[in-house]
């Protein structure tokens, strides 16, 4: 029987790509297909997501055959080189737009190395790997997980919450803002790290605003994870991003800064502190249509079919 095995790496801290990987082989094992994590080391399991996928541990020596399909995500490129004499299927799982998280060399595709099936989440990536590589790659719909991450008036508090992650933006906002006094004390900073899903979830569902950072995002799901709690999210798009975010006119979803330009973002997250503790309804519209935005990736059905289509193709 074909087994589709999911590649991830070990890594402990929580990160939207490994929620990603093991949501993946759920949805698989729930459409039929034979699926399964591949770790490193012996023992260990990512849990803080809560999904609960099969597991194979490389320190076990497992054996893989010309019926298998192998997925690797980006950034562990140094498996996809020492794999170009598998008799089976691979695949490549390009979660980021940015080239050095592939770790390719400068003018290297995919393709050398083998592979010719690549799948994505993000459009953005889709269309920059078909125009870098002329490569056909295979979008897989994004899912935001309806009951964990959903709006509640009664649960909204002055709250703050960021990243700190990928980079230490949102830190160094909360440290100058605050010791220059004014609306940005009348609101709880709140860093999310470390957390296990449920629990980021409740912040991001009691907080007022959510503050994006990052420049580098293939869907920047943690935004429409924030949007579908209701939070008034203010920051970069990510590159990424710019698929469902709306920075202007009647479809605005969000505050909108040019991606990287962290002195603009300090003077845009103060003014907006400002106004809206002067008027906590002032952006009522613009939440309203973030919840919209985010409701529409909440549906698990197009996710599951559209794995169903890619790694039906692989069935013998």
């Amino acid at each position: 029987m074909t087994r589709i095995l999911y590649f991830c790496p070990d890594f402990p801290q929580p990160s939207g790509g490994v929620k990603t990987l093991y949501r993946h082989v759920v949805r698989l094992g729930e459409l039929g297909f034979d699926a399964y994590i591949v770790h490193q080391q012996r023992g260990f399991v990512a849990s803080w997501h809560g999904y609960h996928a099969p597991i194979l541990w490389l320190e076990d020596q497992p054996t893989f055959g010309a019926e298998d399909v192998c997925v690797f995500p980006e950034v562990m490129t140094d498996y996809v080189r020492q794999t170009q004499g598998f008799r089976g299927s691979r695949v490549v799982f390009a979660l980021s737009w940015a080239p050095g998280y592939a770790r390719l060399r400068p003018g290297e595709r995919w393709q050398d190395l083998g592979v010719t099936q690549v799948i994505t989440k993000s459009p953005v990536i889709q269309r920059y790997l078909a125009w870098s590589m002329d490569l056909a790659v295979t979008l897989i719909a994004e899912h935001v997980d309806a009951t964990r991450y959903a709006y509640d008036a009664a649960r909204k508090q002055p709250q703050i919450a960021y990243l700190t992650r990928k980079d230490a933006a949102g830190e160094w906002l909360q440290g100058i803002m605050t010791r220059k006094g004014g609306a940005a004390n009348h609101f709880h900073w709140r860093p999310l790290r470390n957390l296990s899903e449920e629990d980021y979830a409740q912040h991001l569902r009691a907080s007022t605003i959510y503050l994006t950072t990052n420049t580098q995002e293939g869907m920047n799901v943690s935004v429409l994870e924030a949007m579908a709690c209701g939070c008034l999210v203010v920051g970069y798009a990510g590159v990424g991003g710019h698929v469902y975010m709306v920075g202007d006119g009647d479809r605005q979803n969000c505050v909108l800064v040019e991606n990287g330009n962290l002195p603009l973002l300090g003077e845009t997250v103060e003014q907006t502190l400002e106004r809206l503790h002067a008027h906590p309804h002032a952006y009522d519209a613009i939440v309203a249509n973030a919840i919209a935005a985010a409701q529409r990736y909440q549906d698990p059905e197009p996710e599951a079919q559209s794995l169903k289509r890619f790694y039906g193709r692989f069935l013998r």
